[in-house]
């Protein structure tokens, strides 16, 4: 297996796991602030990466060359960074007025990577998802989601 078909097929396996896991029932996902044009670092997800990895964070994966996607981690704290690769996904993360939570856009991020939501498990320990747009990159911080009240 060549090296580009590795590096496709490794990036195709993580974005279908990252999306399995965003998707898990119980998860929110919700948006964080836009700091469009505050960044002091190229916009790419291998200098994102390094500036957490500065801040003590540790590097599970990074995926692509050059990188499209890394996961890192500190205690509970995740962080997912990302350059989305698809237009319709991009266009939905920039768009302020759609709904993260779209059913619509639900079933499109299962269709293209193949699953239904039958697949999808119930997350163990829920948790809300941040999204948070750095000039050309996308970063997913996450936090266990309050109980729900009765």
């Amino acid at each position: 297996m060549s090296e580009k078909t590795k590096s496709t097929t490794d990036l195709a396996a993580a974005i279908k796991s990252l999306k399995s896991y965003l998707l898990e029932k119980g998860h929110r996902i919700e948006r964080g602030p836009s700091y469009e044009g505050q960044s002091k670092t190229p916009a790419s997800v291998a200098a994102t990466a390094r500036r957490y990895e500065g801040m003590g964070y540790a590097k599970y994966m990074q995926v692509g060359n050059p990188p499209v996607y890394a996961m890192l981690g500190r205690g509970h704290q995740e962080i997912h960074i990302f350059q989305p690769q698809d237009p319709k996904v991009r266009e939905w993360l920039e768009n302020d007025q759609k709904a993260l939570n779209d059913p619509a856009l639900r079933q499109y991020l299962l269709q293209t990577s193949g699953m239904s939501e039958s697949e999808l498990q119930a997350a163990r320990k829920p948790r809300v998802f941040r999204i948070t747009e750095v000039d050309d990159v996308f970063i997913i911080t996450s936090e266990d989601a309050p109980p729900e009240r009765r």
